[in-house]
């Protein structure tokens, strides 16, 4: 699936007194033709390779994961792993 970069968005990493901050800025209005049927505009963050123009370090993608079309592909595949040795809740350490 192709990325839907988010225009009008910057974001610059800041190193404070505390450790590294992000300065974000988003344009509301070019925003919200990003919305879901909720309302909610749902980006990941990633590096870029080199700052931008301004001093951008990041960049903001759409983020496009639908829990129901995940769950009803996931349904359909039968396991692969027929194991007796399946790990159970018991198992993890924490």
């Amino acid at each position: 699936m192709a990325k839907t970069y988010i225009d009008w968005a910057s974001c610059k990493a800041i190193n404070g007194q505390f450790g590294e901050f992000f300065n974000i800025s988003f344009n509301v209005e070019k925003l919200t033709q990003y919305a879901n049927e909720k309302g909610y505009v749902n980006v990941v963050m990633s590096k870029r390779k080199e700052p931008g123009q301004y001093g951008e370090t990041h960049y903001f993608t759409l983020n496009e994961w639908n829990p129901e079309a995940n769950q009803s592909s996931n349904s359909a595949k039968p396991s692969q792993n027929n194991n007796s040795e399946d790990i159970s809740i018991e198992d993890i350490p924490f």
